[in-house]
């Protein structure tokens, strides 16, 4: 950043040029009113500037401040630091006020033309050279009070963003803490984001390379849904609001079709976000590496229950083959084949015709599978251990 710079020693013609320099910007500030209309005329032809974000009152005060304290600095550098002060607080201000950048820029560079012209009005044929090499620094003054309100501007969006951040995550893990059971708490979070508590929702959950691809879906752009980033020791969850007669069908629009994460609803609302979070980070733990669409209870209860058994230690699956050990091991490997597809589809026939052999020749095989593990596959709740045995 330029400051202008003084000197130790100067000759003649150097201080009558200063002191003429100082009668020029003493002229410049008797024009200060004009040059104040004239600044605020242009900018309002700034479509931004248009608007409500900056009142009338705002703007003229800020355009009589700024060029004379750009007067200021011109006439010497001990008034730079009140417009290096000045440009700090106009660029916060104005950041939070909401005022896009280029547009704010745009204004602050209307001093320089704006000054530069009164100055040429005022002087004579004798200033030439002096204006030739005074016009340099009377950009440098404008450009460093550009820079500065630049600089300040940019410093409060990153405040403002942060602060959006930490009020957007404080509302979110309410919902997760103890605080969600609240129904003061739950309607809080709806308000403050324009949406309805007692709607079903979707989650879903993730940890490692998934989690990575939620959060890349949180950030990605989307219209129609909100959406909203949690993070609980090891897991990752993105939630969000369903559209109307969407469920979990429709939350895969989200962009997560081709994602192995747990996916659950939370069909009665904010109320069962919690319970819901729960069960998708149970179900994403149920991924293997060929998996490329959300683990879902619809679609994967069975893995979910052998899960749960295996960890009680309830082992079906070594059960039954306990059981069809006593068979011949071709006839076992039969049996397993057939039991399998015919648990698939849920048909004699289609068994059948998928196995390549007689309808009779899979009813012996489901009847000799049942004198050996006591399984009814024509019963569901029987046949819904070897769903199980064989997740």
């Amino acid at each position: 950043m330029h400051t202008p710079a003084g000197s130790a020693a100067s000759s003649p013609a150097s201080r009558v040029d200063d002191a003429r320099w100082v009668q020029l910007v003493r002229g410049l500030k008797d024009k200060l009113p004009r040059m104040q209309e004239t600044f605020v005329e242009r900018v309002r032809a700034i479509p931004e500037y248009s608007g409500h974000a900056v009142s009338g009152e705002d703007l003229q005060s800020a355009a009589a401040k700024a060029i004379e304290l750009t007067l200021d600095a011109m006439a010497g550098k001990e008034h730079y630091p009140r417009l290096l002060e000045f440009a700090t607080d106009l660029g916060n201000r104005r950041a939070r006020q909401g005022l896009p950048a280029e547009a704010l820029i745009s204004a602050v560079r209307l001093d320089f033309p704006i000054i530069w012209a009164t100055l040429l009005e005022i002087s004579n044929n004798d200033d030439a050279a002096l204006l030739v090499h005074r016009a340099e620094e009377v950009w440098r003054v404008v450009d460093d009070y550009a820079t500065a309100t630049h600089s300040s501007y940019l410093a409060a969006r990153v405040s403002m963003a942060q602060e959006e951040a930490g009020v957007r995550q404080e509302f979110i893990s309410a919902l997760f803490g103890a605080q969600g059971r609240l129904p003061e708490t739950r309607d809080r979070f709806a308000k403050a984001f324009n949406l309805k508590p007692d709607v079903p929702y979707a989650i879903a959950a993730a940890k490692g390379q998934p989690a990575a691809g939620l959060r890349k879906v949180a950030a990605a752009p989307n219209r129609s849904l909100s959406m909203f980033l949690h993070q609980a020791e090891e897991y990752t969850y993105l939630f969000w609001q369903e559209p109307r007669g969407g469920g979990l069908r429709g939350a895969l629009g989200a962009g997560l079709s081709s994602l192995p994460c747990g996916l659950a609803a939370a069909d009665a609302g904010l109320v069962d976000l919690a319970a819901a979070g729960r069960i998708a980070a149970a179900l994403s733990d149920l991924a293997t590496p060929e998996d490329q669409e959300p683990i879902t209870i619809e679609r994967h209860w069975i893995r979910l229950a052998r899960a749960r058994m295996d960890a009680l230690g309830v082992q079906l699956g070594a059960g039954l083959d306990v059981q069809l050990a006593a068979a011949r091991p071709d006839e076992m490997e039969r049996l397993r084949e057939t039991v399998s597809t015919f648990l698939a589809n849920g048909s004699v026939s289609a068994t059948a015709d998928r196995l390549y052999c007689h309808r009779n020749t899979i009813l012996n095989r489901m009847r000799r599978f049942k004198e050996l593990t006591g399984i009814d596959l024509m019963v569901p709740v029987q046949a819904a251990r070897a769903v199980v045995a064989w997740a």
